[in-house]
């Protein structure tokens, strides 16, 4: 028999494969856009920006109400919204109403994540780690499918070819609801070693606070990084002499990469720690990035993989600092790096644009190298007081 454990977690690892499959797509249609519409690089960056403030702003608001009400009605709802409304983009007609059918699309995102990350981490005892890892390679496969998904709905029917995302949505929700729904135990918001009493978020204590905030700075700088990346990946490649395919291609490797990352990063940091996953990957990416910038061929094809893994090890570890560091509001944790965490990727893109149209896109894409410095300097400070943190309580023990 499968166990609860199995199958809770593999159900919202479905949940979270299928609303990634219904937001990443845009990447591939842009070279599409950019032609039809006549959209310049800074009007791609400013769709960019959009869909990261929606999705950022309000969800530690979703992540609150998913604490409060339960996180398995929010799972389902917001999978048919974001499926049904990013699904008609291929009938926009003009820019303003590409931004609004994405900035109100991507609504959907912004309820999932607190409630799924939630979900996955409810009544899995000490396999946090493993079970954050499988919710975040979900969403991984279902980031590296949607290009080539939606680019053969393209190639079949035409920009209208997006609607093909629309009844795999509704689907998925059927599902959900009806699989959920049968298991009432894992709408529990709280980590099941914590009382029921809850104090409010005003309670929250100082180095709490801190903490918070150092890792959602950390998780900011990683975001600008990937979002920037992504974003203008297709059109760099095709700007290399490459096609519209091999970006899509290119799409699907840093993803699936990025699933990669993310299984490893939740298991290994069960081994050796957070914060130290996390400061592997800040070292390295620069570097990484770098090298692909300048690389051709296979090596190319590797080095945007090795990319994804690193950007990937810190998803299940982030979620699971912040609901380590306040684990009475799990949603509300998860949301803040999830959410909050993710705005500046679309002010990187946005800026990456920018850099594109007044000098070149090699050049927006080489600045990304630094944004993860900063993010080391703050987990190596989040280290530090949560050190601090735990000689205290150590000291008032013994005391």
């Amino acid at each position: 028999m499968t166990s609860f454990f199995t199958r809770a977690v593999f159900l919202v690892a479905l949940a979270h494969f299928t609303i990634e499959l219904c937001g990443n797509f845009l990447p591939v249609l842009y070279p599409i856009l950019i032609t039809t519409l006549g959209l310049t690089y800074s009007q791609i960056g400013v769709i960019a920006l959009v869909a990261g403030l929606s999705e950022a702003l309000l969800q530690p608001v979703f992540g609150h109400l998913s604490d409060q009400w339960g996180a398995r009605r929010i799972t389902v709802l917001s999978i048919i919204w974001m499926g049904t409304l990013l699904g008609l983009v291929g009938f926009t007609w003009n820019y303003l109403s590409l931004i609004g059918l994405v900035g109100l699309g991507v609504l959907g995102s912004a309820a999932f994540h607190p409630a799924g990350a939630t979900l996955a981490s409810a009544n899995t005892g000490k396999n946090r780690g493993k079970s954050q890892s499988i919710f975040a390679v979900g969403g991984n496969f279902g980031s590296a499918l949607s290009p080539l998904l939606v680019a053969a709905g393209i190639a079949w029917l035409g920009l209208p070819g997006t609607t093909i995302l629309i009844p795999i949505a509704l689907l998925v929700g059927l599902i959900l609801h009806w699989q959920l729904g049968r298991e009432a135990q894992i709408e529990s918001g709280r980590l099941p070693h914590h009382s029921p009493h809850r104090p409010a978020l005003a309670a929250m204590d100082s180095a709490t606070r801190r903490g918070l905030i150092l890792l959602v700075v950390a998780v900011m700088c990683r975001s600008w990084v990937q979002v920037g990346f992504v974003t203008y990946l297709p059109e760099w490649i095709q700007s290399q002499t490459g096609s519209l395919a091999l970006g899509g291609q290119m799409l699907a490797v840093f993803a699936v990469a990025t699933g990669v990352g993310s299984l490893t990063g939740g298991s290994l940091s069960d081994r050796i720690g957070g914060w130290q996953v996390f400061v592997i990957s800040m070292v390295l990416i620069g570097p990484a990035l770098w090298l692909f910038l300048h690389a051709s061929g296979l090596w190319q094809l590797l080095l945007v993989g090795l990319v994804g893994a690193l950007i990937g090890l810190t998803f299940p570890v982030a979620v699971i600092m912040a609901q380590e560091t306040w684990p009475y509001g799990v949603g509300f944790a998860s949301a803040l790096v999830m959410g909050v965490g993710w705005a500046p990727g679309g002010l990187g893109a946005s800026f990456t644009g920018f850099v594109a149209d007044n000098s070149s896109l090699a050049t927006g894409l080489q600045l990304l190298v630094f944004p993860p410095l900063l993010g080391l300097a703050c987990i190596l400070a989040y280290a530090a007081l949560q050190r601090r943190s735990v000689r205290v309580v150590q000291s008032d023990v013994t005391g």
